[in-house]
């Protein structure tokens, strides 16, 4: 058990570096993988391919060296752990119809969670060699297909949004008639279709403003993307204008339908849309 006074999570920065560097060694995994399908349908019936395995076993793999003792709780084996004061939340493969597709908006996500609330976390999308982290400060990288870290990390924060009207992601596989009308009231066109946690990231470093998901989402879905927009100054809120939380295994970790937005201005436009 990881207690909440463990000094590792005292310097947040370098607590984001690290689940940088396991999710990078995943998304590595990730690339070398694209021809390696052999699908799968899971209880749910969402796809699962030999390189979400694949990947799965290299990021554990990886934190187990970079952070031993944090118990992990991944889409691929949510029996194997259970959530705890403090906890890692893994997806090793975001966006799998995208992967399967032959996409490149898909990606590895991975999150620390204290009591409730993502304190740090890594998003590295292989495919467009892009990598967001963050704790206190959000940053972003460039990485290999081997997945080395390429340059000095950059900070990034969100924008301002434009006189045009905001930049809208929505959902490339997953789009619901909800969201759909709230994005179609906030913006002149109809969205630009992105996959998977990648839409964080691009808010977060400025390149997006707002994303609206009343449709089903997971808490690995999501995690990483909320620790690193919330160090970029952006936030994620429920629709009754609440931060989410996570951990929670009695909703099977669902998440509730939520708002991603630069800010939580625009992110409570969009709630009072709804």
């Amino acid at each position: 058990m990881i207690g909440r006074d463990d000094p590792r999570l005292r310097d947040r920065d370098g607590l984001g570096r690290k689940l940088a560097e396991a999710a990078g060694s995943a998304a590595a995994v990730l690339l070398s993988k694209r021809a390696a399908y052999e699908v799968k349908l899971k209880g749910d019936g969402s796809p699962v391919c030999t390189a979400d395995l694949a990947a799965d076993r290299a990021a554990k793999d990886a934190l187990a060296r970079l952070l031993p003792g944090f118990p992990v709780i991944s889409e691929e084996t949510v029996g194997d752990a259970q959530p705890d004061a403090v906890f890692v939340l893994l997806d090793p493969l975001d966006g799998t119809r995208e992967f399967l597709a032959g996409g490149d908006s898909y990606c590895v996500a991975i999150a620390v969670v204290v009591d409730g609330r993502p304190v740090a976390g890594a998003i590295a999308a292989p495919a467009l060699g892009r990598l967001w982290y963050g704790g206190e400060h959000a940053f972003t990288q460039g990485f290999a297909a081997d997945g080395a870290l390429l340059g000095a990390p950059r900070r990034v924060a969100v924008r301002a949004v434009p006189a045009e009207g905001p930049v809208v992601l929505v959902s490339r596989f997953h789009g619901d008639g909800r969201s759909e009308g709230i994005t179609a009231a906030l913006c002149k066109g109809k969205g630009v279709p992105m996959s998977s946690a990648v839409k964080f990231g691009l808010i977060a470093c400025g390149e997006a403003d707002l994303h609206v998901r009343c449709g089903q989402t997971m808490e690995w879905d999501t995690a990483a993307g909320d620790a690193i927009l919330s160090a970029a100054g952006g936030v994620i809120l429920t629709l009754d204008g609440a931060v989410p939380r996570y951990g929670r295994a009695d909703r099977q970790f669902r998440n509730p339908p939520f708002v991603a937005a630069s800010s939580e201005g625009l992110a409570r436009r969009a709630i009072a849309g709804c």
